[in-house]
């Protein structure tokens, strides 16, 4: 018997970030925090993105997120939450920020430790729908994180975990592909064959699940057309906006299943030094 969920609520277009004021209106978020990075606050736009919430702006800004996101941080940016009286998590970023948010929403309305929700400790079920309600909003076209229910960690002990739950689903997602015009070229060839890899690896992966396979399929194809446009013009609207697309049809997709590449790029990623990116280790591995 499969069993397939395609969940989240998402609006995509050119400008969509527009109406993120309207969606923190819909989830009753009146002090949500913002979970990003710091390149994003140091080119402006996490600031730009913040303008648009001016009737709820953000009662707290967290921008520590590591390149790959560590318990430390998750336990700080849970801490900054609960102090500041916080009712949801509107999360900027790429798959390092969206997956803190996941974790950092679990960790602000669930006793820690962290590691015991872990799915390879059978820490899926004990992960209830305390976890209050996150708006994930993509910067770059490759995890698919924004759809997807897990969040990847590095623990204190150096291993990078799980954590999976469908109460982990951001409630809302706005993918605005004008967000990624001109991210620099080699991020976006290392963000789009992250994209790659979840279209490919989903479909070969075993299981039983045709919606997810044609997903795969027409985000694989999507990717191939425009990576090397969106790379070599940044500016490129029409190519960003299939990058996204595809980079969030690899994450409908992937729940199916991935495989040996995904297996190998995780524990490589958590490694302390050096700090590899997760899409150029799935570029490197593919065969």
């Amino acid at each position: 018997m499969a069993r397939i969920n395609y969940l989240s609520t998402i609006d995509f277009d050119h400008g969509a970030v527009e109406i993120l004021e309207d969606v923190l209106a819909e989830l009753e978020m009146t002090r949500p925090l913002l979970v990003t990075d710091r390149g994003l606050v140091d080119n402006g736009l996490a600031g730009r993105v913040s303008e648009t919430m001016a009737k709820y702006p953000p009662a707290e800004v967290f921008d520590a997120t590591p390149s790959n996101p560590t318990e430390q941080a998750v336990c700080d940016a849970a801490a900054i939450y609960r102090d500041a009286g916080c009712d949801g998590i509107v999360a900027l970023g790429g798959g390092s920020p969206i997956d803190l948010a996941k974790a950092a929403a679990l960790m602000a309305s669930h006793a820690g430790p962290l590691l015991q929700y872990a799915v390879n400790d059978s820490g899926s079920e004990r992960i209830t729908s305390a976890v209050p309600p996150i708006i994930a909003i993509p910067t770059t076209a490759g995890t698919g994180s924004e759809v997807g229910r897990a969040a990847l960690i590095v623990m204190g002990d150096g291993r990078k975990l799980g954590f999976i739950s469908p109460h982990l689903l951001p409630r809302r997602v706005i993918c605005d592909p004008d967000l990624t015009l001109g991210l620099p070229a080699g991020l976006t060839a290392a963000t789009g064959m992250d994209a790659v890899a979840h279209c490919i690896e989903t479909f070969l992966s075993p299981a039983v699940n045709p919606p997810a396979d044609a997903i795969a399929l027409d985000g694989l194809r999507r990717a191939m057309a425009n990576i090397e446009i969106a790379v070599a013009d940044g500016d490129n609207r029409d190519a960003r906006w299939q990058m996204m697309m595809a980079a969030l049809q690899g994450g409908l997709c992937f729940q199916k299943g991935l495989g040996a590449v995904h297996a190998l790029s995780h524990p490589l990623g958590a490694l302390r030094e050096p700090v590899l990116h997760h899409g150029t280790l799935n570029a490197v591995l593919l065969p």
